[in-house]
């Protein structure tokens, strides 16, 4: 039997760059209880008619025009990071972000995701008596690249 080889949630990070030369990520406390990554594409739909048949209905056929990925995360709000975070919402800036499949080596399928994204949602919510949250999403800006594990 072979097992599934997993990942625990707590190994998905998201890394935002620092945009210095070399640059460095680093995960941010921000996002310290759910993330995650989406594709999606977009589609462009027609129906081609059947010449032989011109009376029977037609069957649909698509196309992809155009790829995007969105990156999800929350947590409990960590305050020393609400001014940064806040200023990028504030921004048009794209950064340079990593989604990694933290400690998986090359030969487990390991790697991360890169590509630059902008900060499109920022919301920071709390209830009368408990602990303030956080969510944001961030949507590509450009290519999404996969890079393998280094080993």
């Amino acid at each position: 039997m072979a097992p599934v080889k997993t990942l625990n949630g707590r190994q998905l990070l998201v890394q935002i760059g620092d945009g210095a030369t070399p640059e460095t990520f680093a995960h941010d406390c921000l996002i310290n209880t759910d993330r995650g990554i989406s594709f999606s594409s977009e589609t462009n739909r027609e129906t081609l008619p059947d010449c032989d048949n011109p009376d029977d209905v037609s069957w649909s056929v698509m196309n992809k025009s155009g790829l995007s990925a969105s990156i999800t995360g929350s947590g409990r709000l960590h305050t020393p990071s609400v001014k940064t975070w806040f200023a990028w919402y504030n921004s048009d800036e794209a950064k340079n972000v990593r989604v990694l499949l933290n400690g998986v080596g090359l030969a487990n399928g390991g790697g991360h995701w890169a590509g630059a994204f902008k900060l499109t949602a920022f919301e920071v919510t709390g209830p009368e008596t408990g602990r303030s949250s956080v969510s944001v999403t961030l949507e590509s800006d450009g290519e999404i690249a996969w890079v393998d594990a280094q080993s």
